[in-house]
């Protein structure tokens, strides 16, 4: 190939590196400015849309054992159960827990 041709490649990967350098550069200044600080926020958010999933899945489990609610056990029910899942859930935290 001629010197030409490389001294053109070369150029065009001078280009392309610089811009990838600056495009990352840009998405460090963006997310240490718009999304850095909202973190605690969303991960809060994360956090209460799990528990109204796991409170609904309880109600939902306790409603196929035909406890209803407002019924006698209904809330030992929801106790029970939430006690089983947390059982569960440190059992599989320990688990991958080096």
């Amino acid at each position: 190939m001629s010197p030409k041709i490389w001294e053109i490649a070369g150029r065009v990967h001078t280009n392309i590196e610089t811009a990838l350098w600056a495009m990352l550069f840009a998405f460090v200044i963006y997310f240490i400015t718009f999304i850095l600080p909202k973190l605690p926020e969303i991960q809060a958010q994360n956090a209460r849309v799990r528990v109204e999933e796991i409170g609904a899945e309880n109600a939902s489990l306790c409603n196929k054992l035909s406890i209803k609610p407002g019924a006698d056990g209904y809330n030992q029910c929801l106790l029970d159960v939430g006690e089983f899942r947390w059982k569960v859930e440190k059992r599989a935290y320990d688990e991958t827990t080096w």
